[in-house]
C-alpha cells in the first residue's frame, strides 16, 4: 500500500535547516507526481492512497484506466464483511451485485468452475476467493473481451465457451500456488508462472537446480515491478537478478559463438565457415556427377553469351551441347535423282 507523507506545520518548518526543507520539498514533488501521473489513486471506500497497478482493477472506461474502488473493498462487499474480523459469506448474488455495479459479465458456468478450483489445496490459513479468480479470468482470456454485465449468462444458457479455454486461469494459478508457495495474490501467481513458463520454454530446464534459478528470476521479475510501482530503488534486485543469470549462464556474453549464428547475415556466416571450417577436396570421381556445372555453363552462361553476340569458351560449350539438339535440314543439289529423293523423304516403294 502507499502512503502519503504527511504534511509539515509551519512551525516544524521554522526550526528545520534549509537543507532539510529541500528534502521535504522534494519528496512532496515526487508523491505529488505519482498522483499526477495516475500511479496512486484514493480509494473512497476506505479513504487510503494505494499503488494504482497493483490495488485496482483494470478498466478502460476511466481516464485513470483503473476501476476507482480498490480490490480489498470489491473483496470486502463481495464476502459481505462489515469488519475485516467478520467471517467471510461470498456468494453468487453478492458477486453478481458487484459485477453489476462494474459493469462486468457473470457468466455461472465460468463461475462455478472458478468455485470448484478456489478448493483446491487451500488450507485455513490462506481463504481464497473465486470473486478474485474470476475477474482474473474474464480480463485476461481473448473470450471476454468487450463483454460487460448485458451479455451475462445466470444458468439458463450455457454460452459455446470451450471448456479447457475457462479453466486456463484457475489451472496457472493453482500451478503458481503449488510452485512458489503461498503468500501471493492470484494475479501475482499469474505473473509468476507465466514468467517460469517463459523461461523453461526459451532455455533447457532439465535439473533442479535449473528449475531453482528460473524460479528465483521470476520472483525478482516481480519484486522489481512491485518496487517500480512504489517508487523504491531496484539496485539491489537488479544485482541479485545479474547473480542469478550468471549462476544459469544466462547472459548473452555466456552464449556460444554457434547460438549466436542466428543474429549474424548469411555472408557473415559463409565468410567464417571459409575461414575456420573449409570444404575438403572433392575426389575427381565425385566431381560434377549429376552435371550441374556443365548445365550452368552451358545454358546459363553460354546462352546469355550468344545472345550478347560474344565469343569465349562459354559461347563454345553452349554451341556444342546444342548441336545435339538441333535439326538441321537436308540439302539436295538439282543434278541429284529424284527418284532418291523420293525415297529419303517419303520412303522407298515396295513393288
Amino acid at each position: 500500500m502507499a502512503r502519503l507523507r504527511s504534511f509539515r506545520t509551519p512551525e516544524e518548518i521554522k526550526k528545520m535547516p534549509i537543507s532539510n526543507v529541500r528534502d521535504e520539498y522534494n519528496k512532496l514533488a515526487y508523491d505529488y507526481e505519482r498522483i499526477t501521473e495516475n500511479k496512486i489513486l484514493l480509494c473512497p471506500c476506505c479513504n487510503t492512497w494505494q499503488a494504482a497497478e497493483e490495488s485496482f482493477y483494470m478498466d478502460r472506461r476511466y481516464a485513470t484506466n483503473r476501476y476507482p474502488i480498490c480490490k480489498r473493498c470489491l473483496l470486502k462487499r463481495v464476502e459481505q464483511r462489515q469488519k475485516d474480523t467478520d467471517e467471510p459469506n461470498e456468494t453468487k448474488e453478492s458477486v453478481q451485485h458487484v459485477l453489476q455495479m462494474m459493469d462486468k459479465i457473470y457468466d455461472d458456468d465460468f463461475y462455478n468452475d472458478c468455485v470448484k478450483g478456489a478448493l483446491d489445496g487451500v488450507n485455513e490459513k490462506q481463504r481464497h476467493s473465486p470473486f478474485a479468480t474470476y475477474i482474473v479470468g474474464i480480463q485476461s482470456l481473448p473470450q471476454w473481451k468487450g463483454k460487460t454485465w448485458k451479455d451475462s449468462n445466470f444458468g439458463d444458457a450455457a454460452m459455446s465457451i470451450d471448456e479447457e479455454e475457462t479453466r486456463i486461469i484457475q489451472k496457472t494459478v493453482k500451478a503458481g500456488r503449488k510452485r512458489f508457495g503461498s503468500g501471493y495474490t492470484d494475479d501475482e501467481y499469474m505473473l509468476l508462472e507465466n514468467e517460469y513458463q517463459d523461461w523453461i520454454t526459451r532455455y533447457e530446464c532439465n535439473t533442479k537446480a535449473q528449475e531453482e534459478i528460473f524460479e528465483n528470476l521470476s520472483i525478482l521479475k516481480l519484486l522489481k515491478k512491485k518496487a517500480l510501482v512504489k517508487g523504491d530503488s531496484t539496485r539491489d534486485l537488479d544485482k541479485q537478478q545479474q547473480d542469478w543469470l550468471d549462476a544459469g549462464k544466462l547472459k548473452p556474453k555466456q552464449n556460444s559463438t554457434d547460438a549466436l549464428s542466428d543474429a549474424q547475415t548469411m555472408g557473415t556466416l559463409l565468410q567464417k565457415y571459409e575461414e575456420t571450417r573449409p570444404l575438403p577436396e572433392i575426389d575427381p570421381e565425385l566431381e560434377d556427377v549429376d552435371k550441374i556445372g556443365l548445365y550452368i555453363d552451358a545454358f546459363f552462361r553460354g546462352h546469355t553469351l550468344k545472345m550478347l553476340g560474344l565469343k569465349n569458351m562459354f559461347s563454345n560449350i553452349y554451341e556444342k551441347v546444342m548441336r545435339k539438339y538441333t535439326v538441321t535440314r537436308p540439302e539436295y543439289s538439282e543434278e541429284e535423282d529424284s527418284e532418291a529423293i523420293f525415297e529419303k523423304v517419303f520412303g522407298a516403294v515396295d513393288d
